[in-house]
C-alpha cells in the first residue's frame, strides 16, 4: 500500500521533468542533458570542473587533542582514495559525479551496506533516477534500468544536488544553447554545400519549375561540397551569377558566437580564458581568475561534498571523531618561485616543519626535518629586551662593566 501510493505520486511527478526537455528552444534545437555535450563551450565547461575536482584527494581525517592526523585504516579512507566501487577509480569517480552534477542538477551515490559498515560506493544514473515521497513524508529514490526497479530509502543514498533547488546549469542556459547548436548546425550545412557558392543565378527569360529544379541540381551537383570549393564555376550563355554576403564574415555573427561562449562560461561559473577565449586577458588577470575559480566556483562545491559525506558515510558516533576534506594545496599552488616564497614564510614562522614542505614536493624525508623552527627575529614580545641586550653581549641585570 505504501509504496502503490508512492508510485502514484512518482508518475505526476516525473511526468513535468521529461516535458521540460523536449520543448525546443526559440532557435528550434531540443536541448537535452544528453545532447548539451555536443556543444563545444557546455562540454568544455563541465569537463574543466570535473577535471579541477576529481584531480583533488579526497582524505579522512581523524581529530585528535592537538588538532588531526590522517586516517589510512578507515574503510570509507578505501574506498575515496583508492576504489570506491570495482569498476572506478577515484578520480572517475569524482568527474563523473561532477559531471552528473552539472548536467542533471543531481547526484545520487549509492551506499552499498556490508556487515553494517559500507562496502562500495556506486553511482546511479540520474537520467533513470526519481524522487518521490511516501505517506509518511519519507524521501525515497527510485531507480529504473532495464525493465526493473530498485527503491532506496534517503539514508541509502549520498545525494548532491546542484544549486537551488538541483536545477542544472543546463536548464538555464537551454536558450543559450540552442542558439550555439543550431549556429553549429548552419556551420555544418554551410560546409556540407561549399563555402563560396552562395547566392543567386540571374537567367534572361521565365524558367518553370521543372527547368528551375534541374538547374539547381546541376549547379549543386558541380559547385557544392568542401571537394568542390574555390573552383571555377562555368556559366551558360545569358546566365549572371549573383554572390550574397556570408554571414560568417559579420562582425554581428561573429560577436554573437562569443556572446553565446561568454553566457555559457557565465552560467557554468567558468573563466573564458579557460575556453580559449583570450581577448581581455592578460598574464596578472589570468593568474588572480584562476585563484577565483578555485575560491568561488570549486571550492562552494567541495563543501556541499564534504558535508553530505560526512553525515552519511559515519555513524553518529563516528562523526565526532573522523570526517572527509578536500586537500587544495595542490589547487592553489602557484609557480615554482611563489611556492618557494610561501614555504619560506611557512618555514620562518614555525608552521611547517622541512619534511611537511618536502612531502608537499613530493620529496623524501630528511633526518632532523621534523623540527619546528622560528627565525631568531620572531620572539615574545615579554622578553624582546632582554633579548637584544643578550645580543649585544650584556645582561639585563649587568652594568657596562657587567656591575650591578
Amino acid at each position: 500500500m505504501l509504496f502503490k501510493s508512492l508510485l502514484n505520486s512518482v508518475q505526476t511527478w516525473e511526468q513535468p521533468l521529461f516535458d521540460a526537455f523536449v520543448t525546443p528552444t526559440m532557435s528550434g534545437e531540443t536541448i537535452t542533458n544528453d545532447n548539451a555535450l555536443t556543444i563545444g563551450a557546455v562540454y568544455a565547461c563541465v569537463n574543466i570542473k570535473a577535471n579541477a575536482i576529481a584531480k583533488l584527494p579526497l582524505q579522512v581525517f581523524k581529530k585528535t587533542k592537538s588538532g588531526r592526523e590522517r586516517e589510512n585504516t578507515h574503510q570509507v579512507a578505501y574506498l575515496l582514495e583508492k576504489r570506491p566501487n570495482p569498476y572506478m577509480t577515484p578520480f572517475v569517480f569524482k568527474h563523473t559525479i561532477t559531471v552528473h552534477r552539472n548536467l542533471w542538477g543531481k547526484a545520487y551515490i549509492r551506499m552499498v551496506m556490508k556487515g553494517g559498515n559500507v562496502s562500495e560506493l556506486v553511482l546511479l544514473d540520474p537520467s533513470k533516477t526519481i524522487e518521490a515521497e511516501d505517506d509518511k513524508g519519507d524521501k525515497w529514490f527510485i531507480y529504473r534500468d532495464k525493465g526493473k526497479e530498485e527503491k532506496f530509502h534517503h539514508t541509502e543514498i549520498i545525494y548532491l544536488p546542484y544549486g537551488p533547488g538541483g536545477k542544472s546549469p543546463i536548464e538555464v542556459a537551454r536558450e543559450t544553447a540552442g542558439t550555439m547548436k543550431a549556429a553549429q548546425k548552419f556551420l555544418g550545412t554551410f560546409y556540407k554545400n561549399g563555402t563560396t557558392t552562395r547566392g543567386i543565378i540571374k537567367v534572361l527569360g521565365q524558367l518553370n519549375g521543372e527547368a528551375k529544379k534541374k538547374l539547381r541540381a546541376s549547379w549543386a551537383e558541380v559547385n557544392s561540397g568542401l571537394d568542390n570549393a574555390h573552383s571555377i564555376a562555368v556559366l551558360d550563355s545569358g546566365m549572371e551569377w549573383m554572390d550574397i554576403s556570408m554571414p560568417l564574415k559579420d562582425a554581428e555573427f561573429i560577436a554573437s558566437q562569443k556572446f553565446n561562449i561568454a553566457e555559457i562560461a557565465r552560467i557554468f561559473n567558468v573563466p573564458l580564458h579557460m575556453l580559449n577565449e583570450l581577448d581581455r586577458s592578460t598574464f596578472s588577470n589570468i593568474e588572480h581568475q584562476s585563484m577565483e575559480f578555485i575560491q568561488n566556483t570549486i571550492q562552494p562545491e567541495l563543501v556541499a561534498w564534504e558535508e553530505e559525506m560526512n553525515y552519511k558515510l559515519f555513524t553518529t558516533n563516528e562523526q565526532k571523531r573522523f570526517y572527509v576534506k578536500f586537500n587544495l594545496t595542490s589547487a592553489l599552488r602557484g609557480d615554482s618561485q611563489s611556492r618557494a616564497q610561501y614555504y619560506k614564510e611557512m618555514l620562518s614562522s614555525g608552521v611547517y616543519n622541512i619534511n611537511e614542505v618536502r612531502a608537499l614536493e613530493e620529496m623524501d624525508a630528511i633526518e632532523g626535518g621534523d623540527k619546528h623552527r622560528v627565525d631568531l627575529n620572531h620572539i615574545s614580545i615579554d622578553i624582546a629586551d632582554e633579548y637584544q641586550l643578550a645580543k649585544a653581549g650584556a645582561t639585563s641585570k649587568g652594568g657596562e662593566n657587567g656591575e650591578e
